[in-house]
């Protein structure tokens, strides 16, 4: 599992850079890889762009997945992630 920038709830046993060479590896050879939970469970929820920027700065996402409380709060996080500059 990659973890986001705030390391909220990660497991201990694996560093991020090594889950990121091991998905970029799958990645290449082949795999479609989905983030989950970009925004930590609502852990992130009050710092969505940089929870954005950091997974979709990592290069290796096909896909990814984020829970949304209300429509509004659905429209709000497709704005957002269309103006991430990476």
């Amino acid at each position: 599992m990659m973890r986001n920038p705030g390391r909220a709830k990660t497991v201990p046993d694996l560093s991020p850079d090594t889950v990121k060479a091991t998905l970029a590896q799958g990645r290449a050879n082949g795999k479609g890889i989905i983030g989950m939970k970009i925004l930590r469970q609502g852990d992130m929820r009050t710092r969505q762009d940089e929870a954005l920027k950091y997974a979709l700065s990592l290069g290796i996402l096909d896909a990814f997945t984020i829970g949304a409380e209300s429509p509004a709060e659905q429209g709000d996080l497709i704005h957002r992630i269309a103006a991430v500059n990476v």
